[in-house]
């Protein structure tokens, strides 16, 4: 009896962690412009705000698409965009666009985090769009993706055209798998006589 009760609490436990994701893909195309803006559909905002932006918005600010992202947004106190969901162990290929606040402000810091990557951006405000491609960055269960502006003057970084995809497992590793197995137990077996 126990033991079927501590079954169905060990399922119910497990079934209410947080799922994982291998890929995401977010062009902003479909965020209203608005300031401090917090409903996105892939990421979270915290530690102050961002502004979401559409082509068109009236500061005369341009994105790579139709939409992007101001990370500093318009309380004076730059926010973190962290991707909603965690992403599964494994190895990444991470690319996103970035510009210069576009208005002729002084340079702002971005720091990106993702697995083992870490990285701080300076742009100066008049840094063109540029498409930055990071492969293989090794990400633990669970690990999620920040943009974490350090600025605070209500004029940011612009995001764009986040992507992050899994790098996929060489077919020929799985035929290797198997005779790696039986090495590994062959040699425990031949350490365990020798002691």
């Amino acid at each position: 009896m126990y033991k079927r009760q501590a079954l169905i609490s060990s399922f119910a436990f497990g079934s209410a962690q947080a799922a994982t994701v291998s890929s995401l893909s977010d062009s902003f195309d479909s965020v209203p412009s608005q300031t401090n803006y917090t409903s996105f559909s892939n990421w979270d905002v915290s530690n102050g705000t961002v502004d979401a932006i559409q082509v068109g918005n009236p500061w005369g600010l341009n994105c790579v698409t139709g939409g992007c992202v101001d990370l500093d947004g318009s309380t004076g106190n730059a926010g973190d965009l962290t991707s909603k969901d965690g992403f599964s162990a494994g190895q990444y290929t991470l690319s996103f666009d970035l510009s210069g606040n576009q208005r002729n402000s002084a340079s702002d810091g971005l720091t990106v985090k993702f697995g083992d990557y870490e990285y701080t951006f300076n742009l100066a405000s008049n840094a063109v769009w540029t498409t930055f491609l990071i492969s293989s960055v090794n990400v633990n269960e669970g690990d999620k993706l920040s943009f974490m502006h350090a600025g605070g003057d209500n004029i940011g970084i612009m995001l764009d055209n986040v992507s992050v995809s899994a790098v996929p497992i060489p077919a020929a590793a799985f035929l290797f798998a198997p005779a790696l197995l039986g090495f590994m137990g062959l040699r425990r077996k031949a350490k365990n006589s020798v002691a």
